[in-house]
């Protein structure tokens, strides 16, 4: 997997579909072709809360609200194409940990610009 911080000027088009009022200054990509959502359901102050992007007409999806006891996302896995992003913003015990891009490996000079 390869990780690369970046700016929010180099990701600000994904952030602004995705989560438009996140203030903070921690972002990370990651080029994958699989992502598999974990922790979507809030657990000891932590939760990961996912939006999907089509970067070729920045529409956006978000994964619905569901109970612990029936949450059929939890551990699901989905192949990313080369237009799809999921974006990841991540709490751990109360602390924000960031935004992570998910987007497919022949993106990365799009997205990094190298």
């Amino acid at each position: 997997m390869n990780t690369v911080k970046v700016s929010k000027k180099q990701i600000k088009p994904i952030l602004d579909a995705t989560f438009p009022d996140y203030t903070g200054r921690k972002f990370t990509v990651k080029f994958v072709e699989r992502v598999t959502f974990w922790n979507t359901n809030w657990d000891g102050g932590s939760k990961n809360d996912y939006m999907a992007v089509k970067m070729t007409t920045w529409q956006m999806g978000q994964l619905p609200e569901f109970a612990p006891w029936v949450n059929p996302v939890e551990g699901q896995s989905i192949e990313l194409t080369e237009d799809l992003a999921i974006v990841e913003h991540t709490f751990y015990c109360g602390q924000d940990l960031g935004i992570t891009i998910y987007a497919h490996p022949s993106r990365s000079k799009v997205l990094t610009g190298a």
